[in-house]
């Protein structure tokens, strides 16, 4: 059984609750180590026991972020999610707020696209996975630039809605991306409404 030094642990929380209340102010990549280990109330050596850079400390919450979309994407049902694609939306979506509920920094930096870009090359390689293992009968490198096309669009549909702090919620936000990807061109209709 693998256990970590408590004192690890609170020395890696401050670090990331320094990043998170800087990030408010600012784009991450104005943070110096400097700046952060104050924050942090650490010195310059303790963070450098633990990261490179301050990019690294937000690589490491996009990983854990990813390999928890890893996850949920292991286990779908892709031809029940080409249906109705909302519950795996939603559960990406949360998965996200959980690592930034209140102030939308993962995606909201000058390098945005960065954490959908990963997770759209996930959701490329599930649907290819899940196509290939359940000896779907498709065009498997046609399915590839379906899912990618679909991925992107999703992709660039949570970037807007992080780095705009729109007022959908984030299930009203789901359930519209949904519509799109079902209902495809259908769904620009009900804009003219």
């Amino acid at each position: 059984m693998h256990t970590t030094d408590k004192r690890v642990v609170r020395t890696q929380n401050a670090i990331r609750k320094a990043f998170n209340e800087l990030v408010q102010t600012k784009d991450m990549t104005e943070i110096s180590v400097s700046e952060l280990t104050k924050a942090a109330k650490i010195t310059r050596s303790t963070f450098y026991m633990y990261y490179d850079s301050v990019s690294m400390v937000r690589d490491q919450i996009e990983n854990e972020i990813i390999d928890h979309i890893d996850v949920l994407m292991k286990g779908q049902d892709w031809l029940a999610c080409m249906v109705n694609p909302f519950p795996l939306l939603d559960a990406i979506g949360k998965e996200i707020m959980k690592y930034d509920e209140y102030n939308r920094y993962i995606l909201c930096s000058n390098n945005s696209g960065r954490l959908m870009d990963k997770v759209n090359q996930r959701f490329v390689a599930a649907f290819i996975d899940y196509a290939c293992e359940n000896e779907l009968k498709i065009d498997a490198a046609r399915a590839k630039y379906v899912a990618a096309f679909i991925g992107a669009g999703i992709g660039e549909c949570f970037k807007m809605w992080f780095n705009h702090k729109s007022s959908l919620t984030l299930e009203e936000l789901c359930r519209r991306i949904s519509e799109i990807v079902t209902k495809g061109l259908i769904f620009l209709k009900g804009f003219n409404n």
